[in-house]
């Protein structure tokens, strides 16, 4: 959310931000979001289905480590493509709709 309002902060001196540019703002957001938390929502989904050569008892960070000393980095980002078409399509429709429509709600009443 920070990186939104950022980019939409920068975009204020506008008189009227496009649902083209509230598109593209908010598919940029949620893509540094993923980025930046992919490696946290693979080590969940691994410890809720990953593999069995772990120790019940193995927690996130532990996992980390086990991901990055056999696949290395690209392994905490493995799989990371499909997770960013589905959510930053979904997001990005989303932020624009709303965007557009609070604009108009705020138009009407004055």
């Amino acid at each position: 959310m920070a990186v939104y309002q950022s980019i939409k902060r920068r975009l204020s001196w506008r008189k009227e931000i496009t649902a083209l540019t509230y598109f593209l703002m908010s598919a940029i957001a949620k893509m540094v979001a993923t980025i930046i938390t992919y490696p946290l929502q693979l080590a969940q989904a691994k410890l809720r289905h990953g593999p069995s050569d772990l120790a019940p008892n193995t927690g996130t960070i532990q996992l980390l480590i086990y991901v990055l000393k056999r696949q290395g980095v690209k392994g905490l980002y493995k799989g990371m493509e499909a997770k960013l078409l589905q959510t930053v399509l979904t997001t990005a429709l989303m932020f624009m709709t709303y965007e557009k429509i609070a604009a108009f709600v705020f138009r009407l009443m004055g």
